[in-house]
């Protein structure tokens, strides 16, 4: 990978990031709108959260991040099934690092939150948003 490459890959990781807080804000306002001043329940206020925070994190990603003019469906479908196996990845990570590493959850919940960003990110490069 030459510089120019290199550099444009680091400025879409950090869009890709800014991406993800944006995600968790919209999911944690979804889930505690719902909750708490509409009175739905936790398990439907998180579905909703987590749903909204999904389709927020593609349209930014394929606008913002990855600059793509593909239609939406193909990429849509792509999307959905990098962030599942990214997901089950990662949770697989999170109980092999607590239950047979022994790390604490704390550090285990960040590890497996690390390995699930590099994967999510390299996924939708790749794969979802490719040229």
């Amino acid at each position: 990978m030459n510089k120019k490459n290199l550099l444009s890959t680091l400025k879409q990781f950090l869009k890709f990031g800014i991406v993800g807080i944006s995600n968790t804000l919209v999911t944690i306002s979804t889930i505690f709108i719902l909750m708490s001043l509409m009175g739905v329940s936790y398990i439907i206020s998180n579905i909703v959260g987590y749903i909204l925070g999904l389709i927020n994190s593609f349209i930014l990603n394929k606008i913002w991040t990855f600059k793509s003019r593909a239609t939406a469906g193909k990429e849509g479908i792509r999307f959905v099934l990098v962030f599942g196996i990214c997901y089950l990845i990662q949770l697989a990570a999170l109980i092999f690092l607590k239950e047979k590493v022994g790390v604490t959850k704390e550090l285990a919940q960040l590890l497996a939150m690390i390995i699930y960003t590099m994967l999510n990110f390299t996924g939708n490069k790749l794969y979802t948003f490719r040229k």
